[in-house]
């Protein structure tokens, strides 16, 4: 085969899309767990002492970039999930016109199909 050619496979694309889905929800679902107890934590367990001051100053902007960084990671499964239903549909339309103009073609200038011809090379004899 040579190297510039590559083969498709849509149903697969498609059945790669159902797991990321389900990630992403699963994802998007902990981190927003995860916001709603930081955010609930009114009391802030660490204390207002200097050493909970200390954790809190390394604690509280960690954990924010953590659920930005999980939001982001929901987003990009999400949307690669749809990407990739979006190609197995974009392959599917192309291989199915693909053939439809070949069809034609073939018809066109006389091949196999309308004018019977020896089954188009496979390996009967006229």
């Amino acid at each position: 085969m040579p190297d510039n050619t590559f083969i498709v496979n849509p149903d697969g694309l498609q059945s790669a899309s159902v797991p990321l889905v389900a990630l992403a929800e699963r994802l998007g679902g902990a981190f927003k767990e995860a916001a709603a107890r930081i955010a609930a934590d009114g009391s802030k367990a660490w204390g207002n002492d200097k050493p909970g001051q200390r954790f809190a100053a390394g604690y509280v902007p960690v954990a924010e970039d953590i659920i930005k960084a999980g939001s982001g990671i929901h987003e990009v499964l999400g949307t690669s999930a749809e990407n990739l239903r979006s190609m197995a549909k974009v392959f599917s339309n192309a291989n199915e016109n693909a053939m439809q103009v070949t069809g034609r073609l073939n018809g066109q200038i006389g091949g196999t199909q309308t004018r019977g011809g020896s089954g188009g090379g496979r390996g009967g004899r006229a």
